[in-house]
């Protein structure tokens, strides 16, 4: 395969494609770590917190409505929960965060949602790298990591214990671990 990129790489369509070429082409392992570190984050800004409102079974099932009744499981809508392009990657992205140790992925994902003052717009996130260590409570609180991680005493650490998360990806990734991950 040509290598390509880091702009190529970001816009390969599947991620394990990525994940594939991350192992012996450097820009693909930056943009594996990347869309890694994406993925995890909105794991724990958005998905932590979906509830589909939905179970997989059939509703006039369980009201008799169907012949043979009682909660007949919809297999359609099991085959969609198993079968979701992202269900995956999201899975394998999620072992990951949790093969991480806990401060280095927040200070990580602490900086991966950061948004800089300068930008258009307001948002918890919209913080200096200093507004960030003072406020890590609360931005740590939105990642849903407050309780099990020991605050930042200064920039620096913050800075340093989120390069050693990226660089544990980067090291996964040429590795092959990543794909190995579900197996």
């Amino acid at each position: 395969m040509i290598d390509m990129s880091f702009d190529q790489w970001i816009k390969v369509t599947n991620p394990w494609v990525v994940i594939g070429a991350a192992v012996s082409s450097d820009r693909a392992r930056d943009a594996a770590v990347v869309r890694i570190i994406d993925t995890m984050l909105e794991l724990q800004l958005d998905c932590r917190h979906e509830n589909p409102g939905y179970q997989p079974f059939s509703v006039a099932a369980l009201a008799g409505e169907l012949p043979g009744g009682g909660g007949r499981s919809d297999q359609a809508m099991l085959a969609a929960m198993r079968y979701h392009p992202e269900s995956q990657w999201h899975r394998a992205c999620g072992l990951l965060l949790d093969q991480l140790p806990r401060r280095q992925a927040a200070a990580m994902l602490m900086q991966a949602a950061r948004v800089r003052p300068e930008k258009a717009g307001a948002s918890q996130w919209m913080v200096t790298a200093r507004q960030m260590v003072e406020r890590q409570g609360d931005l740590l609180r939105a990642l849903g990591l407050n309780e099990r991680v020991r605050h930042f005493e200064s920039v620096n650490a913050l800075q340093h214990a989120a390069r050693r998360a990226r660089n544990q990806l980067s090291e996964w990734l040429a590795q092959g671990e990543v794909s190995a991950c579900l197996a």
